[in-house]
């Protein structure tokens, strides 16, 4: 009687093991952070939604045109592994000098930029711009100002 009992009692524990690293390994990881951080989290959130609309109100005025392509139709997943807030001065000098800063008015204190490690699968590898895989890419979010929202101007290696 003893016996069963152990057994049960390890059957028991190696259930919960498996069922608690399971629930852990398919949970979302939750990002917390400031609200140009939740902008590049609700942009990717809605691209797996693949909701045009929704991704346009994450985004600056220019990525509202018709000639972009979305490639929605083959898309099957994309997530954030991690992201972080990128500090490197010379990042957020060439941003506001030679890239799409120098154009728009952006100045350092109307400017977050953040690394975002991310997984995309595609239904079909070849027909976009990358295939399925881990990607590095910089989000560069600028405002007005102060009172102004947050949202994505560009995006890049």
């Amino acid at each position: 009687m003893k016996l069963n009992f152990k057994i049960l009692i390890i059957i028991l524990t190696m259930i919960i093991l498996v069922a608690c690293s399971k629930e852990k390994s398919n949970s979302i990881v939750n990002y917390k952070g400031d609200s140009a951080q939740n902008v590049v989290e609700n942009y990717f959130e809605f691209n797996n939604e693949k909701n045009k609309d929704k991704v346009l109100t994450t985004l600056t005025e220019e990525w509202n045109t018709p000639n972009i392509v979305w490639g929605f139709e083959n898309l099957d997943s994309i997530k954030i592994i991690n992201i972080e807030e990128e500090k490197d001065g010379q990042i957020v000098e060439s941003y506001l000098n030679n890239g799409r800063g120098s154009v728009n008015g952006a100045t350092k204190n109307n400017l977050k930029i953040y690394k975002v490690k991310y997984e995309v699968n595609y239904k079909k590898d070849g027909v976009g711009p990358q295939d399925s895989g881990i990607y590095n890419y910089w989000y560069y979010l600028v405002r007005k100002d102060e009172k102004s929202p947050w949202l994505i101007d560009d995006m890049g290696v």
